[in-house]
């Protein structure tokens, strides 16, 4: 008889580990893109009395920066916004006079900074961002203009393309900048590494303050190097990655050898086309644990993102992260039906507050910006800022940013809950060793942050893990080693000290620690379904085992169960946007 009930159990496991893969399923076909927000109007009503085709008509001019002109007074390109102390926005970007036209006009680009009382906008020109560049006729010129806030306060500015790669520092975003020296006239060194058939290593150049008081720097085909001082010299690295063989690079990009390109946007173009001779616009951050890459094509206007723990090593591929097709996730409003719709979208930048990304610029264009944007004409280009959700994106995807796991148990007692659950302690697993075990934080089949072990598990079961080596999601007890009997209310499933994940559904296993249950979708908690799956399963294997005389009374158990439905109900987050 017990052989049976056990069998049942046995498929009532599988039917809500089905569920939970579900879960994992839909949650993983998440990329970057799905994180941007509708963007608030910060001059209404929207305007058309601008440059521009109809599509991007009308809207926001006091959004990032533009001149509204017609025709535009000047072009605007890059963009990189820091927060200072005070609270002003600092924009840094480069520009050149509208008279010049685009192309070929911006190889005469020159560094700027405008500041704005808010993050969206608008942001007053403030001049040049420094009169000392390496350019001995234009000692403004710069293009590729980005800025870095460092580790002990202060800050860099870079600028490279129609300049050596250049590195400004200054002690306020205010300025003064200092160009560090560069006798050699190479920052950068190959170091023996295969970087292919570039010449012009110092192209596209975006930097991170690292974690370790490092610096890197990764240029516009995906080459990578390290320097141990803001001045250099930056020393090319030989990557790792996680990519399936028919991807790997041939050169030592951080680039999967995309032979074709494809989106979740359906009018995305697949162009067979070389990685390495038309990829850039590289952007590099760090939050969530981890090292974050953008980077597009700008020939098929889709960008792609790739993670990895330390920056140079196992990088993995995020997919896709942006395509101007898709312009009703990008370029929105609250409150107002209108989409812009750009045409370009290159030169991505991140705004990183409090450890997440909560803005991101494009530079955009109406038209084509290579050959339809001559001097004197209704065309031109403009900074946009769009809000992200960069704590749910980390929460979901990051691979440190959880708590520790809990200490060794006497019983699967419940683990804390945070507001998200996507990246969890695998069910009934361990959240993985290293930064989460995974690319995605957690264990692998983790769709929940887990809550403690079984609510009928018998105690022991070893020692809590899940957030241990820091997954996002709250940890998880191992279980007992049985489905039923013993304590609820051990301290198996300890909370993570910072755990951000909701409260999972860990029924306890009916075998051992590695079969209980997870159904909750996404940091959702316990649906109503899944909940009372466990508790009829739970129900099932008591009968079984009243008859053989191995359980406590029946009231016992329906305290514990009713005790377990509470903390959960209590317990559980919303679900991520």
């Amino acid at each position: 008889m017990m052989g049976r009930r056990l069998a049942h159990a046995a498929a009532l496991i599988a039917f809500c580990a089905s569920l939970a893969g579900g879960a994992v399923a839909a949650q993983t076909a998440k990329t970057f893109i799905d994180y941007f927000q509708p963007t608030p109007i910060t001059c209404s009503p929207l305007s058309s009395n601008t440059w521009g085709v109809s599509g991007v008509l009308p809207r926001d001019t006091c959004n990032g920066i533009e001149s509204a002109a017609v025709p535009p007074a000047y072009y605007y390109w890059d963009g990189k916004i820091i927060r200072a102390a005070d609270g002003t926005y600092h924009l840094f970007a480069s520009s050149w006079p509208g008279s010049s036209g685009f192309n070929p006009g911006w190889l005469s680009s020159d560094a700027v900074h405008a500041t704005g009382s808010a993050v969206l906008g608008p942001y007053q020109r403030l001049g040049y961002v420094y009169d000392n560049g390496p350019d001995g006729n234009d000692r403004h010129h710069g293009h590729n203009v980005s800025a870095v806030a460092l580790l002990d306060g202060s800050y860099a500015v870079i600028a490279s393309e129609v300049v050596p790669f250049s590195v400004f520092t200054s002690p306020s975003l205010n300025g003064p900048w200092t160009l560090c020296p560069n006798p050699s006239g190479e920052l950068i060194q190959k170091n023996g590494v295969n970087a292919g058939s570039d010449g012009h290593l110092d192209s596209n150049v975006s930097m991170v303050a690292r974690a370790d008081g490092k610096f890197e720097i990764v240029q516009r085909h995906g080459l990578i190097a390290v320097a141990s001082t803001i001045c250099g010299p930056y020393v090319m690295q030989t990557p790792t990655n996680t990519y399936p063989s028919n991807q790997q690079p041939s050169i030592a990009s951080i680039y999967p050898n995309r032979s074709k390109h494809s989106s979740a946007d359906p009018y995305a173009p697949s162009t067979v086309e070389s990685t390495y001779s038309l990829a850039e616009d590289p952007v590099i951050w760090y939050s969530g644990g981890q090292y974050h890459v953008l980077y597009d094509y700008p020939d098929d206007r889709v960008g792609y993102h790739l993670t990895s723990v330390d920056g140079v090593h196992n990088w993995t591929d995020g997919g896709y992260a942006y395509d101007p097709r898709d312009a009703a996730k990008l370029f929105g409003y609250v409150g107002n039906s209108t989409v812009n719709k750009w045409y370009k979208i290159e030169r991505p930048g991140v705004l990183v507050e409090n450890g997440h990304v909560t803005h991101v610029t494009f530079a955009v264009a109406d038209v084509d910006k290579n050959n339809q944007i001559p001097a004197g004409s209704n065309h031109g280009s403009k900074i946009v800022v769009i809000p992200f959700d960069g704590v749910t994106f980390d929460a979901d995807t990051g691979a440190g940013t959880g708590g520790a796991g809990g200490a060794a148990g006497t019983s699967g007692g419940p683990g804390a809950a945070g507001s998200h659950g996507s990246a969890g302690g695998a069910a009934g697993q361990s959240g993985g060793a290293g930064a989460g075990g995974h690319a995605s934080g957690g264990g692998a089949l983790a769709t929940g942050g887990a809550a403690g072990g079984s609510a009928m598990g018998t105690g022991g079961g070893g020692a809590a893990s899940g957030g241990a080596s820091g997954g996002t999601g709250g940890p998880m007890a191992t279980g007992g080693t049985t489905a039923a009997g013993g304590s609820s209310s051990g301290e198996g499933g300890g909370p993570g000290s910072s755990g951000s994940g909701g409260a999972g559904n860990v029924s306890g296993g009916a075998g051992d620690s590695s079969s209980g249950c997870s159904c909750a979708t996404a940091g959702a908690g316990r649906s109503t379904a899944s909940g009372w799956l466990l508790v009829l399963l739970a129900g099932f294997l008591v009968r079984g085992r009243r008859r053989e005389g191995k359980l406590d009374s029946r009231a016992a158990i329906r305290t514990r169960l009713s005790r377990r439905l509470r903390l959960e109900r209590g317990s559980a987050g919303p679900g991520p946007a």
